[in-house]
């Protein structure tokens, strides 16, 4: 598995102009939300990543309105690693370098310099300085002389709300594919980095870690499962303990939760799904976590303990812990596309169904959100009309551009995502092979 990405990553640096498909439907995938974004300093603000393109909240999700893919500069099935700074700028890690806009949606443009066209393997939004934001680079440099890939691969950080950016230390170890980025909330100092080594029967998992903000690192291995796994996904850090640290493992035999207590020396597992693990939360204190999955439903345990429960079988696309609430991505057959609850995941609270979108992110005609506007006709007529006991006027506008909703029914491609073994790298030509291993990163969140 590492060669063909090592592959797809090579492919991507000889050829980094390959366009993606920029359409305003669900780019063949059906419609469906995949990670939620709640911002810590004004947690009425919320950005919710679909497959349709980015919706954005301001009222703590009683209305949401939407911007497509190419108005941020991404497209096809990407799904790009999203966050919220404490003024509200809004960050799209993406395959093209990252994306941002500091006016809450309506203006993209993409960071200029060291991050430009190289990919965005992962960022973070410091929960406690949210004005500060940590992204991670990752491409393809060259082969050695044993034939393995080598990356170059550095981490970049801004302190003023994205708007300048800087590289945190050294270049990260060149033998190492990075997959995901992480720091402690409470020790400011302490980043956790996560990758795979090596090649075939010889990958090993590890886990970097350094307390001096990125000038050195300390590298410690995870145990994978090598025949099944393949690679690990660092979850979180608990908010109160830097040493705690949350790994989900991703595979053809289901997917772990590990966790250390020791700053990722040592491992153990504590939960263990059939399917894809595909959300993972943690309360502001630290005390209860969640994880969930499309087949496993969602289980929640106190950290104390680690002794995980089902609260429930609805399939869990993603999951986010924000004070009093959990929030849920899941599917319209088990109630929402986005829901909150009060009671650790038990039930859940509606806050958006595919037909309650209102259109498009209402902005000036001069940014590149008004690019959107003729997509949206379409758009809304795939999303589906509401049920005729949903209470929702079909024909009413909903004080937006291009608002209201459809009384078409969904016209879109019901076929599922083209998640990890959904389609044969070898049956694809060079540019969808791309798409598609970046489709696998996306989804570890």
């Amino acid at each position: 598995m590492r060669k063909a990405r090592a592959l797809v990553l090579a492919a991507l640096a000889s050829l980094p102009l390959i366009a993606a498909p920029r359409a305003a439907r669900a780019n063949g995938r059906f419609p469906a939300a995949n990670q939620v974004v709640v911002s810590k300093a004004t947690p009425a603000s919320m950005v919710l990543r679909t497959t349709f393109g980015i919706l954005f909240s301001s009222d703590a999700g009683a209305t949401w309105d939407w911007i497509c893919e190419k108005a941020v500069g991404y497209g096809g099935t990407e799904d790009p690693s999203m966050g919220l700074t404490a003024a509200g700028t809004v960050l799209a890690g993406t395959f093209e370098g990252l994306a941002t806009s500091l006016d809450k949606g309506c203006a993209w443009s993409f960071v200029p310099g060291k991050l430009t066209q190289n990919v965005v393997v992962d960022l973070v939004v410091r929960p406690d300085a949210p004005a500060t934001s940590l992204v991670m680079t990752n491409k393809f440099s060259k082969a050695n002389d044993a034939g393995e890939a080598l990356f170059q691969s550095d981490i970049f950080v801004a302190t003023d709300d994205g708007r300048t950016w800087n590289p945190l230390g050294p270049s990260l170890d060149a033998t190492i594919l990075f997959e995901t980025l992480e720091v402690a909330a409470s020790d400011p100092a302490r980043i956790y980095a996560s990758g795979v080594r090596g090649n075939g029967a010889m990958e090993q998992g590890v886990v970097l870690v350094s307390k001096d903000t990125g000038a050195s690192w300390k590298e410690y291995p995870v145990p994978l499962d090598v025949a099944t796994e393949r690679a690990p996904f660092i979850s979180a850090v608990d908010p109160k303990n830097p040493d705690r640290v949350y790994v989900r493992t991703k595979g053809s035999a289901g997917s772990r939760l590990l966790v250390s207590d020791d700053g990722a020396q040592t491992w153990r597992a504590v939960l263990k799904f059939t399917g894809d693990m595909l959300g993972f939360a943690i309360s502001d204190d630290g005390q209860k976590v969640w994880a969930g999955g499309p087949k496993d439903g969602l289980h929640a345990a106190t950290a104390t303990a680690l002794g995980f429960t089902q609260k429930s079988p609805v399939a869990i696309q993603c999951l986010a812990a924000a004070g009093a609430n959990l929030y849920a991505c899941s599917n319209e057959v088990a109630g929402f596309v986005l829901g909150a609850s009060k009671d650790d995941g038990a039930t859940f609270a509606p806050l958006l169904h595919l037909y309650g979108v209102r259109g498009p992110l209402a902005c000036g005609p001069s940014t590149s959100q008004a690019s959107c506007v003729p997509d949206w006709p379409a758009l809304r007529d795939s999303l589906g009309s509401p049920p005729s006991d949903a209470g929702v006027d079909a024909s009413a506008d909903a004080g937006t551009p291009g608002g209201g909703t459809s009384s078409k029914g969904c016209s879109c491609d019901a076929t599922p995502g083209s998640g990890d073994g959904a389609l044969a790298l070898g049956a694809l030509g060079v540019a969808a092979a791309v798409f598609v291993a970046k489709r696998r990163r996306r989804r570890r969140r």
